[in-house]
């Protein structure tokens, strides 16, 4: 074999490894999806007619077990997007722990609405957010051989953008979302690199009036990536009776496929017209001997 046939092998060789060695991350959702539209569609800003703030907290594991994502954190602003304002910005911000990674991402949104009718409008959104990865290479290469493992962090910076579209009528509303179009990939130390795939989120839900101060809800949340990828389906129900709020999730598929925890239970008050608190806790199941610890997550909004 000539030299040159060798080097075009050994080349492709090595490109075929490097391929193999992306790791493939989608987009943390979560338990409450219904209250953090905002973080997952930047079209929703203004489709309630109420500027938001809204703080939300994830623990996979109140006993700090083994946990692929052990915390995480979303907090976003929305503002006024009404009759004189057509549009407006907003900022979200995540902090992502899982295994030895940590996500820091900031985005600045930027939102227009159209009213099609007395009780219809549609809005459309994007997201241009900077990501930063950072890899505690300690608790990455532990396990290792003591010659393989290292000490320190290794951490990479990267543009990404989010689009999305808002529809309401009346008491129902969906939505669509682009996300990760810049599919961005992180290049990190000795370590395999890290790549954002392109998804699409669907959502819709209609709220039931059934009595005064008597409400249910219903609602459907999909996620799947662009290319390949399972499909992801989540479907919700909250009733509120006056300040309080209960209601259930089943979950299947996608990312939550092969869990042991397919139902969460939420529960929460409305504290005043404009702040309210809701909780969601898993309720897990018995696997070969194993049961994990649940997890749960608490969402605070204020709309105003």
């Amino acid at each position: 074999m000539k030299l040159k046939q060798i080097l075009v092998v050994a080349f492709l060789l090595m490109a075929g490894v490097a391929q193999a060695q992306i790791e493939k991350h989608r987009m943390t959702l979560p338990r409450l999806y219904q209250q953090n539209y905002f973080y997952l569609n930047p079209a929703f800003a203004g489709s309630e007619g109420k500027r938001e703030f809204g703080l939300n907290t994830h623990l996979n594991s109140i006993k700090k077990e083994g946990s692929t994502s052990p915390l995480s954190v979303i907090a976003h602003y929305q503002g006024a997007v009404g009759d004189t304002t057509r549009n407006g910005i907003g900022v979200v911000a995540v902090y992502d722990q899982f295994g030895p990674y940590w996500l820091g991402r900031l985005g600045l949104t930027y939102a227009k609405r159209f009213r099609l009718g007395e009780y219809s409008s549609i809005g459309v959104g994007t997201q241009l957010s900077a990501k930063y990865l950072n890899i505690d290479l300690a608790e990455a290469t532990r396990g290792l051989p003591v010659k393989e493992q290292m000490v320190g962090h290794d951490n990479d910076l990267r543009p990404d953008v989010d689009v999305g579209v808002w529809l309401n009528i009346r008491n129902f509303y969906a939505g669509a979302t682009f996300a990760s179009l810049l599919q961005p990939n992180f290049n990190l130390t000795e370590t395999a690199e890290r790549e954002d795939v392109r998804e699409v989120f669907l959502t819709a839900g209609y709220k039931l009036e059934l009595a005064d101060e008597f409400s249910i809800t219903p609602s459907v949340f999909f996620d799947k990536p662009l290319k390949g990828g399972e499909f992801g389906q989540q479907y919700s129900a909250l009733a509120t009776y006056k300040f309080l709020s209960l209601g259930a999730t089943h979950r299947n598929g996608g990312q939550f496929s092969g869990q042991q925890a397919p139902w969460s239970i939420m529960g929460g008050v409305n504290i005043s017209e404009r702040v309210s608190f809701l909780g969601s806790y898993d309720l897990t199941k018995d696997k070969n001997g194993y049961e994990p610890d649940p997890q749960v997550e608490a969402n605070l909004r204020f709309r105003f």
